[in-house]
């Protein structure tokens, strides 16, 4: 399995309904709907069976409006697979608009769905022509997020985009300035209840029943022109004159009218219909084959044609008569007749279903249709094998409501189902919640040793994932140690390609890679490495990017070729971006350090084709549009620097600031780069204060970096030298470099500076002295000199390092701890100086550290 074979998107669940020649058409309320048409919200709201869904279905065919439709059911409470869905017809729409849609919207799978949202904007933002995105069933969302990002849409979309919500209830939205602004279009039960002309037509014309004007006027009173129960009366009366004292006992809002209806429309079935509508209302879509592995009725897909043909509340969901829904109100009653009647039998039509659609390849279905029929064994089964594709795809929401079918006894006994739901918690940074569950799992390995080699594996791999995300490196490591002693070693999760670092272009800044502490990461990783040497797994792929990251942060490139080539490798092995993107990105950074301009651009290109073709989650071609807008400043291609800036400020501040920190960072720069050096304070004051309660090293430095050379362009220069000295203090006990080599001539000249102010303890200074020597190979036009002796200049970076800590009067074994080292690598370093230095104890090396200073 991939991920472009699972959880497939339901293809009549886009598609626009469409009704039979046969149906009434409405045409004052197509009318009606033509008043409200340009609004930016119209509102279909009205109890079931008011014939919500045809008359929209009905306006759209009528006016001729491109438009795109999404048919809405309880599983798409899921925002990712919402949002996936959402911009399926957002997609549709375009076409129909004649636009080719960008390929941001064809998603396989999907990423937070905040970012989601603000891709969704850009692309609607590039439409210049009215189009309409039609949200039928909307009362079935349930998920609180998903109607924030709705409203979040409605305010910030498009004014050519016109959203029509057809929802049986008033929705969670705050439609209030929509209102106010006469921007909400709104048709309730008033507007799309049938007068008595349009009864007469249903009834005489239609249905050939030839009632009298008395009896119609009688039976539109009595059902107050509910569209739902007229039908049912029209099918209840065909072949017998209609009784005044039965017609007398309808009410449109009793219950015992829709009973009686639905009896009459049952009795006049022949028996085998019935079993076969009363068996199959448990399906929300409805297919030959499908009917006839439920209903046992070799005849399903006959059946469904002649419901279809007869107006029996069937509706054609596809162009080819291949798959069909029940009308809404006339599922649930047949539901309730069905629950009434053959309950005992609900459970193994359930099961039925579920078999058929895990047949299919439809395994999201046949999960849902395993829990309704308490198969609770299968769908564990089910769940324990998808879990690691609904991870990768975000779809945590799901995992989450699944979990409460099941009870703590039943995880006890089932450890697998405890570590897929343990992961959803840990991948969602509720550690403690994960832990509790992992508790679950252990204890009944305990009690059933004999068959969970698995579990020990999953259980040893989540607990060093979750160690290493609390930054506890040696116990972290001693679990993952620990797994590849058993078999099969691997996790499934990170066989998969889970991405684990889904929200940052540079890994070696995310949690996985300990938000930024080379020092950790020096200590971590290389170790990581050698228990998963021979692997091929997903952290393995994390290990390769990151020390790739971590040895062109330190300006030590020899090592860079293998490792991005491994991180390349594994990366593709899995297809997970979240390692591919940052392996191009240092690639490209890497070649910009060495000055090969002519191979600048050509990782960026391969690997954005690369996303185009395996259909990348937005957010890192979001990542790679913000890169390149980094590259178009250094080559002072101002134009389209200012092009990418209008679209991102066209999503107004509130909801540009849910963007991802990478992309904000560059927008901080691109202010800078347009001498808008306000923006650029306000947008930097406020990641300093995100990254500091983060606790993310690497971006805390970078935007100190950025705001001190906002302050010196504000001519701020007290706040300036804080800030480049902030950056100084965070950065030298991690030994950075390149974080400041990159930021060319003006961070370096603010470097100067700060040295010669002496405002910094002496390790600091030595630092500072070393990146500045760097500065001057990198940067010879600079007026720097730092003077040091010539024994100094000839020093490694790592022997200058040693001697500026025997400065400080460290031990061996301090300098050991504080390097990561072993105290023999600090002692081959420390004779290594000395003969440099053409010194003999520490005293004497100190003097010369002493004399370069000065």
């Amino acid at each position: 399995m991939d991920q472009a074979t699972y959880s497939p998107l339901i293809a009549t669940k886009l598609h626009i309904p469409t009704y039979g020649s046969d149906l009434l058409h409405r045409h004052q309320l197509v009318e009606e709907i033509d008043e409200v048409g340009m609004a930016r919200v119209i509102l279909i709201c009205a109890p079931a069976g008011f014939g919500k869904t045809t008359a929209v279905s009905q306006w759209i065919s009528s006016a001729g409006k491109p438009a795109g439709w999404l048919s809405l059911d309880e599983s798409d409470s899921d925002p990712a697979r919402f949002w996936r869905y959402l911009a399926k017809a957002i997609s549709a729409g375009q076409k129909e608009a004649g636009r080719e849609p960008s390929a941001s919207l064809d998603l396989s799978y999907t990423a937070s769905a905040d970012h989601l949202l603000s891709v969704l904007l850009e692309e609607i933002a590039a439409i210049h022509t009215d189009y309409y995105l039609v949200l039928d069933d909307y009362h079935l969302i349930k998920e609180p997020s998903i109607h924030e990002g709705m409203q979040t849409l409605l305010q910030h979309a498009s004014p050519f985009l016109h959203v029509i919500l057809i929802t049986r209830e008033e929705p969670p939205l705050s439609l209030h300035r929509l209102r106010v602004r006469k921007q909400l279009g709104q048709l309730g039960s008033e507007q799309l209840r049938f007068n008595e002309k349009e009864c007469h037509r249903l009834f005489n014309e239609l249905m050939g029943l030839n009632l009298s004007y008395e009896v119609i006027q009688l039976l539109s009173k009595r059902t107050e022109g509910w569209i739902a129960g007229l039908q049912l009366a029209a099918l209840s009366m065909q072949g017998k004159a209609a009784s005044a004292v039965e017609l007398h006992s309808f009410s449109g809002n009793d219950k015992y009218v829709v009973d009686y209806l639905t009896e009459e429309v049952l009795k006049r079935l022949p028996e085998p219909v019935q079993h076969f509508l009363l068996k199959t209302s448990i399906l929300p879509r409805l297919s030959g084959e499908l009917c006839a592995a439920v209903a046992k009725e070799p005849e399903a897909h006959v059946i469904l044609q002649m419901l279809a043909r007869t107006n029996s509340f069937v509706v054609p969901l596809d162009g080819v008569n291949e798959w069909y829904r029940y009308h809404h109100l006339f599922a649930d009653l047949l539901n309730a007749h069905l629950r009434k009647k053959y309950s005992e039998q609900l459970p193994a039509l359930h099961v039925a279903a579920s078999q058929w659609f895990e047949s299919h390849g439809w395994p999201m279905e046949a999960i849902e249709h395993a829990l309704m029929g308490n198969d609770r064994a299968c769908a564990t089964r089910m769940i324990v094998e998808h879990a690691p594709w609904m991870l990768k795809q975000h779809e945590n929401v799901t995992l989450r409501r699944w979990m409460k079918h099941f009870d703590t006894a039943w995880l006890k006994e089932h450890p697998e189902l405890c570590i897929a739901f343990a992961w959803m918690h840990a991948l969602s940074d509720e550690l403690e919640q994960a832990e509790g569950l992992v508790h679950l799992a252990e204890d009944n390995m305990h009690a059933n040793p004999e068959s969970l080699d698995d579990c020990r594996v999953e259980i040893c791999v989540l607990r060093g994932y979750m160690q290493l995300i609390l930054r506890n490196i040696e116990l972290s490591l001693t679990y993952l140690e620990e797994s590849v002693k058993m078999k099969p070693k691997f996790s499934r999760y990170f066989i998969v390609g889970v991405e684990l670092n889904w929200d940052e272009a540079f890994v070696l800044r995310s949690r996985v890679a300990l938000s930024g502490y080379l020092s950790k990461v020096n200590e971590f990783y290389p170790k990581l490495r050698m228990i998963w040497k021979h692997s091929g797994l997903g952290i393995l792929a994390y290990g390769s990017i990151v020390m790739a990251e971590l040895y062109y942060e330190q300006n030590e490139f020899e090592q860079l070729t293998y490792f991005v080539q491994r991180a390349l490798q594994l990366g593709m092995n899995t297809m997970n971006f979240g390692v591919l993107v940052p392996a191009y990105l240092v690639l490209t950074r890497w070649r910009k350090a060495e000055r090969r301009e002519s191979e600048l651009w050509l990782p960026i290109e391969e690997i954005t084709e690369l996303c185009r073709q395996r259909k990348a989650p937005p957010h890192w071609i979001a990542f790679l549009d913000a890169f390149r807008v980094r590259l178009w400043m250094e080559e002072n291609r101002r134009d389209e620097v200012e092009r990418w800036l209008a679209e991102f400020e066209k999503m107004r501040k509130d909801l540009a600031h849910s963007r991802h920190e990478f992309e904000r960072l560059t927008l901080a720069r691109v202010y800078l780069y347009l001498k808008k050096e306000s923006e650029a304070c306000e947008l930097l004051t406020r990641l300093k204060h995100e990254t500091e309660l983060k606790d993310r090293l690497g971006s805390r430095i970078e935007t100190l970096i950025l705001l001190s050379q906002a302050y010196r362009n504000q001519k701020k220069h007290h706040e300036a030298a804080e800030c480049i000295r902030m950056a100084v203090v965070l950065a030298a006990p991690e030994g950075y470099v390149r974080i400041f080599l990159d930021e060319g001539p003006e961070v370096a000249r603010m470097l100067y500076a700060l040295y010669k102010s002496k405002a910094c303890s002496k390790q600091e200074l030595a630092y500072i002295a070393r990146l500045l020597k760097m500065m001057e190979k990198e940067f010879p036009a600079l007026d720097i000199q730092i003077r040091v002796s010539p024994e100094l200049d000839k020093l490694t970076e790592r022997e200058a390092e040693v001697l500026a800590l025997i400065g400080e009067g460290l031990s061996n074994a301090e300098i050991a701890s504080r390097l990561h080292l072993t105290i023999g690598t600090v002692k081959v370093y420390i004779h290594q100086i000395y003969a440099k230095l053409q010194v003999r104890n520490r005293a004497q090396a100190v003097v010369k550290l002493r004399e370069s200073e000065l």
